[in-house]
């Protein structure tokens, strides 16, 4: 493995323990000596994403969609980050635009459907969750068809992250039971019959 895939590795590895600042650093580290590499621009995306600042997460999908304007997941990245921060119409093009890439993806349609469900657009959202569910149905994930290049992975960063704020959530509430503070919060909690104070 070379230094550079050892680095993109650990950087993958941060990001999904929630080590966003060495993550940060691998990826920025990386982008010095490869600035025109999607990949790492989309990961340090992310990683921006979980520090709460926006205009760098999407500073970076924005660029990541720039160099490779033609592979699906890239469009699909941008759309959920968008989503994220209310950017709802936006986010809805982004995934559209990703289908029309690939509509085999099926992770787009559902999160596609998502966003439509949330502006009250039943019908569609109804359709692209049908069109998800045949596509999981025959095992199809993200691809980019006809296209050269290096495939990336399919990954579905809406459930990563939500899994990684379940993580937190609990693990937050483990550690704050291990203070007397938090245990003394919690038997009040308990005394007062699970109400909230």
């Amino acid at each position: 493995m070379s230094i550079q895939e050892e680095k993109y590795k650990k950087a993958i590895e941060g990001l999904k323990k929630g080590e966003f600042d060495s993550a940060l650093k691998l990826l920025n580290d990386l982008i010095k000596e490869f600035p025109n590499n999607a990949e790492y621009i989309s990961e340090r995306g992310v990683v921006y994403f979980h520090l709460k600042n926006k205009k760098m997460a999407l500073a970076d999908m924005d660029k990541a969609v720039e160099i490779e304007p033609k592979k699906s997941y890239r469009y699909s990245s941008r759309a959920y980050i968008k989503g994220s921060f209310g950017r709802t119409i936006e986010a809805i093009e982004d995934y559209k635009i990703a289908i029309q890439l690939d509509p085999e993806d099926a992770i787009a349609h559902n999160n596609l459907g998502l966003l439509e469900e949330q502006l009250g657009y039943m019908d569609k959202a109804k359709l692209s969750f049908k069109n998800a569910d045949q596509l999981a149905a025959l095992d199809r994930g993200r691809e980019d068809l006809g296209l050269e290049g290096e495939e990336i992975p399919a990954r579905n960063i809406q459930k990563e992250i939500e899994e990684e704020r379940e993580r937190n959530t609990l693990w937050s509430t483990i550690k704050s039971l291990s203070s007397k503070e938090g245990k003394d919060s919690f038997i009040r909690f308990v005394k007062s019959g699970f109400k909230k104070t």
